[in-house]
């Protein structure tokens, strides 16, 4: 690994993409520039001369076929490509005094993303719903001539099931206050 290459592992909830690009731009005035993400959780940074990036993150499913499009948008405005996590589109630009860095210049943008997002851990969390039941209702732990320990070894996936899926109404209920927050200051 390149000596000048530091990795950090860091946890962001969906709906704190702000506050994860106010710690991407404050590692960069450290002197610290994200290089590559990947998961889970991983940040790659290069040691540099501290500088002003200012980061934004869009959510942005894969579509290999309009990517390129997607990608030359961002670089004719003068964005630079740093990597993706779990369909977040990370970007960087140099700040310049007096000059705007928002990929997003209205808040429409802003919660057609998060709408995006929603759809996405909408599905996923009714995936996880109809899977859980259909586990729970076939569950080989019910058999009463097992033993114990292997009772327990199938009662194992019901358990992460009943974690996994309160997680998931957390992520979707806080990604609607968001988009409820940006349409009110939109009024």
């Amino acid at each position: 690994m390149n000596p000048t290459i530091r990795e950090r592992y860091r946890w962001f909830w969906p709906w704190q993409d702000e506050k994860e690009e106010v710690w991407l731009e404050e590692m960069s005035r450290t002197g610290w520039h994200l290089q590559y993400v990947h998961l889970p959780c991983v940040y790659g940074f290069e040691r540099g001369e501290p500088s002003r990036y200012s980061y934004r993150l869009d959510y942005m499913l894969s579509n290999k076929s309009k990517f390129n499009e997607y990608l030359q948008i961002f670089q004719d405005a003068g964005w630079e490509y740093v990597g993706e996590m779990s369909n977040w589109r990370y970007w960087r630009k140099q700040a310049i005094n007096g000059e705007t860095t928002e990929i997003f210049t209205d808040n429409q943008s802003k919660i057609k993303k998060y709408q995006r997002l929603l759809g996405f851990m909408g599905f996923f969390l009714l995936f996880l719903i109809l899977m859980g039941i259909n586990l729970w209702r076939n569950q080989a732990w019910s058999e009463s001539d097992n033993p114990t320990w292997l009772n327990l070894v199938y009662l194992l996936p019901s358990i992460c099931y009943m974690v996994i899926i309160p997680i998931y109404v957390v992520v979707v209920i806080q990604l609607v206050r968001r988009i409820r927050q940006l349409r009110r200051s939109v009024l």
